[in-house]
């Protein structure tokens, strides 16, 4: 099984509506075998989710779930909770 090639968008202060349009463009540059990554760390996390589904609201059914992953990771001093939406457009 190949590896698959990951791109990330991390989510910031930005507007969802921003960050799902700049999802929209990468995914269809992707071959079809890589994948999308939207990480939010801390605040952002709920915005990632919001960003997912303004994706697959726009997208529909060609958009594939691949995995979702949470944990925490260091900051400086600080431990932030992340998560990351694996995502990818289907042939």
């Amino acid at each position: 099984m190949k590896a698959s090639k990951e791109h990330y968008i991390i989510i910031g202060r930005g507007e969802v509506s921003e960050y799902a349009l700049r999802a929209i463009v990468a995914l269809r540059g992707l071959a079809e075998e890589e994948v999308l990554v939207l990480k939010g760390r801390g605040e952002g996390i709920s915005k990632a989710v919001d960003v997912y589904n303004e994706v697959r609201s726009r997208i529909g059914e060609a958009l594939q779930l691949v995995n979702v992953s949470i944990g925490s990771e260091r900051a400086g001093r600080k431990k932030l909770p992340f998560i990351e939406i694996r995502i990818k457009m289907t042939v």
